[in-house]
């Protein structure tokens, strides 16, 4: 235990000396949130630019457009000639949607034929055409009762109640849960600082490391390291807990759960991704080469974690290897729900034996590796 502190004031006093270590732990985090969360101030995709195809020309093909046109997400920028043109404005990114009305479709309508409305998107940008095809779709459905509802009274068979039953035998209620809005600020932020906390933790391992590993090495090595993660940690999570409490200030981000239970497992992340960082110095031997592929391996690591596309759509042999060797998959969205969604202890407890058990395994495996590099350059 005097060994730990002894350390950590060591720690303190290095790190207090080094500009660019304090601009990681204190100021790289609020900064990168701000950024972030300032790209992502507009809660939701609107006022998009659509271009628009109308070979009908009717009274109804019109109602379409108006429609279009008055909802907060479009704005109809073009008129297309024909269908070359319309698609022609999607290539060259003038608009992100066209909306093809074909012709006789208030015709086909009115006799009972069926009629579609084509709306073409932009695939290439998966978060903008999922957004506009949902309204899109919304528009035409509305429009298409609408019509459903008008053909059946003009048969003057039916009061408007009985048509109204006939041309929407069923609809559905909505209610979403914890994020009614479903806005990007709210699916992104958690899941970013959590990468933040594990970059920055590594690169202010890889500088700590650096400065004395064979001193480390020789002697009492895990209280030592440990004063390590304990700076960094302290560090990174008052900042992140700073950064969170600006986002949620600033832009609205929610925050309605367990503070506690937050930063416990935040904590227990933090010891197991500095068993990671731990491995990786004693295998490339230089803060410089650490960096490299501590950073080449930041992308991969998030697009695994079961944050951006779920664990069980991934197939098991790599969710077994992610799991096995990087602690961000036991951290990532619990993280998020439980400041999201009030999970309880229970609810992630999982989680946090998985991170445990990944400490229990991997500190003892990083700390042989540490010692074995560099107690044999000491000994050469």
């Amino acid at each position: 235990m005097i060994t730990f502190f002894k350390s950590l004031w060591e720690e303190i006093d290095f790190a207090t000396k080094k500009i660019g270590l304090l601009l990681v732990c204190f100021i790289a985090m609020p900064f990168l949130s701000m950024w972030i969360g300032g790209a992502y101030y507009n809660s939701y995709v609107n006022d998009v630019s659509i271009a628009v195809l109308d070979e009908d020309n009717s009274s109804l093909s019109r109602k379409i457009i108006r429609y279009f046109d008055e909802n907060e997400r479009f704005i109809v920028e073009y008129y297309a000639k024909d269908k070359m043109e319309l698609e022609q404005l999607i290539n060259e990114r003038k608009v992100y949607m066209g909306v093809y009305i074909p012709q006789d479709l208030s015709m086909n309508i009115k006799t009972g034929k069926q009629s579609q409305v084509l709306i073409l998107t932009d695939g290439t940008n998966a978060i903008v055409s999922n957004n506009l095809y949902a309204g899109a779709a919304s528009i035409v459905q509305t429009v298409s009762a609408g019509a459903a509802i008008q053909v059946i009274e003009g048969t003057g068979s039916m009061q408007e109640n009985e048509a109204n039953g006939m041309a929407l035998p069923l609809t559905f209620g909505e209610r979403m849960l914890y994020d009614s809005k479903l806005t990007y600020m709210n699916y992104l932020m958690y899941g970013l600082f959590a990468v933040f906390l594990q970059q920055l933790m590594l690169s202010s391992m890889a500088t700590l490391m650096a400065r004395n590993p064979e001193e480390v090495a020789a002697k009492r090595t895990l209280p030592k390291l440990f004063a390590k993660m304990v700076l960094s940690g302290i560090c990174l999570m008052s900042s992140g807990a700073f950064s969170i409490y600006l986002i949620h200030r600033k832009f609205g981000l929610i925050f309605n759960g367990s503070i506690a239970l937050a930063i416990l497992i935040s904590a227990l992340f933090a010891i197991a991704i500095s068993c990671v960082g731990i491995i990786l110095f004693s295998l490339t031997g230089k803060k410089t080469r650490f960096t490299q592929v501590a950073y080449m391996l930041s992308l991969p690591t998030f697009l695994t974690c079961g944050y951006v596309w779920p664990i069980d759509q991934m197939p098991n042999a790599l969710v077994a290897l992610v799991k096995t060797f990087w602690p961000l998959i036991n951290y990532a969205r619990s993280f998020d729900e439980i400041l999201i969604k009030h999970l309880s202890f229970a609810d992630v407890k999982n989680n946090i034996i998985g991170l445990i058990a990944y400490i229990l395994i991997m500190l003892p495996i990083g700390i042989w590796c540490f010692k074995r590099k560099f107690d044999s350059e000491v000994d050469v």
